[in-house]
């Protein structure tokens, strides 16, 4: 009988402990604003592709591919992100994994920045990516603090956007 006024107890102190942390989220909102969006260089457009911390699917990359070839741009980690310049015009990629994969077609225009969003949804064997256009205000609202993907997880290409080159690893 004592365990269970003490599972009852705990159980009932979760709710308070959990209101507690909310003050904090709100502190981590005012630094992403601080984030500065990079200007794409004239004439050509700009993808940024981005992954939100979280538990779900937290241990799985999230594998950003051009839609026909096989070479990975990048594995978007949690919390992490990745700027695609482009020439203008329609570009297709995908996200995959062991299980599914899933194909975005987005319209690139000169001089804009547009957002894609990548989430690992359950699956039977292994996460299944989810990749999907976005908004630079939900980027903001839902990107707490923004990391750069580490060098060594980005194709050459994507690298050489990313980092100058007397830059060699992550901020």
């Amino acid at each position: 009988m004592k365990k269970i006024f003490t599972a009852l107890a705990m159980a009932g102190s979760a709710p308070v402990a959990m209101t507690a942390a909310a003050p904090a989220v709100v502190a981590q909102d005012k630094a992403t604003d601080g984030f500065e969006i990079p200007t794409p260089p004239e004439g050509k457009g700009q993808i940024i592709f981005y992954r939100t911390g979280g538990l779900s699917g937290a241990a799985i990359g999230c594998g950003v591919f051009e839609a026909e070839g096989t070479e990975k741009l990048s594995s978007l980690g949690s919390g992490r992100y990745f700027v695609l310049v482009s020439e203008p015009g329609e570009r297709s990629f995908k996200a995959k994994s062991i299980e599914s994969k899933d194909i975005l077609t987005l319209e690139v225009e000169p001089d804009e920045t547009q957002f894609v969003r990548c989430k690992i949804k359950m699956g039977f064997l292994s996460g299944r990516p989810n990749i999907s256009p976005s908004s630079e205000k939900e980027f903001r609202k839902k990107y707490k603090n923004a990391k750069l993907v580490d060098s060594d997880d980005m194709s050459d290409d994507i690298r050489a956007m990313n980092y100058d080159d007397t830059t060699a690893e992550a901020p």
